[in-house]
């Protein structure tokens, strides 16, 4: 997807070109999110991305921590948690995620590395989610037939992008389509298929499976205040502003330098006739 000026800022990436075999990460994936459901199948989970349980990891920065941290996991989810991310299937989810990201918009995926490894570098008590992926976090959404709600990211980087993947075994032309409501578009997301988009500025949200269907969803993002404490010089932006720090940049010029990250259309084509 192009804005005005030719940049992309959305990427319908679908999935490998072998088909069979990565349907078969799927179908491991989808085990393992529903072996991690079972502990919340009789509980009631409301929160404003939907109605269904959602165990969110990683490393991030906002929400009230005085500090970049790991999420703290509540003493049921820790284990489930642990469990999901050393699954292989799920490792290859986020593996084609971080490579797609790479592929499809270099300068932004630089500005993640960069950016992550600045703040593992500054305090080795934080654990990545995984080897392979710039992301600084993860939310693995559990189903069985997640359907969310009309939302924004808004706490994560407004120019950066979000690594979606849907998970299951439902019928893609009939349900589970992406909507992307300020471009008026709704999109077949099949499952094992990923899709990347600027998820703080785009409305978004998914519609419903069937009753026997099961709809899974596993994102990858880095929460923007990662970026601005790393700005800061690793101190909260209270603190830069208490020292008499001043922002090299406004926040106009910050948002033009991040979507000039964006690849072009003429760079893409290039990519291709390489």
């Amino acid at each position: 997807l192009l804005d005005s000026a030719g940049r992309a800022f959305s990427v319908l990436v679908g999935m490998p070109k072998n088909v069979e075999e990565w349907m078969q990460v799927n179908d491991e994936a989808q085990k393992a999110f529903e072996a991690a459901r079972q502990p919340f199948a009789h509980e009631t989970t409301l929160h404003r991305r939907g109605a269904y349980p959602a165990i969110t990891v990683g490393i991030s920065y906002g929400g009230g921590q005085k500090e970049v941290s790991n999420l703290l996991q509540p003493k049921n989810c820790a284990e489930i948690a642990e469990m999901l991310l050393k699954n292989r299937s799920i490792q290859r989810l986020a593996g084609f995620g971080d490579a797609s990201f790479k592929l499809y918009a270099p300068r932004l995926y630089s500005h993640y590395g960069a950016t992550l490894q600045a703040i593992l570098s500054k305090d080795r008590t934080l654990r990545p989610n995984f080897k392979k992926s710039v992301f600084g976090a993860a939310t693995f959404n559990l189903g069985p037939r997640v359907a969310t709600y009309v939302h924004t990211d808004y706490q994560n980087l407004p120019a950066g992008w979000c690594a979606i993947t849907a998970i299951g075994d439902f019928d893609p032309t009939k349900g589970g389509h992406l909507v992307l409501w300020d471009l008026g578009l709704i999109i077949e997301f099949p499952p094992g298929s990923l899709i990347l988009i600027p998820s703080a500025i785009l409305r978004h949200s998914n519609t419903t499976v069937s009753p026997q269907e099961h709809r899974y969803s596993f994102t990858q993002y880095s929460a923007g205040g990662l970026f601005r404490w790393v700005e800061c010089g690793f101190i909260s932006q209270k603190q830069f502003y208490k020292e008499g720090g001043v922002y090299t940049m406004s926040g106009e010029e910050r948002w033009r330098r991040g979507i000039a990250m964006w690849s072009t259309r003429d760079e893409l084509w290039g990519m291709s006739e390489n």
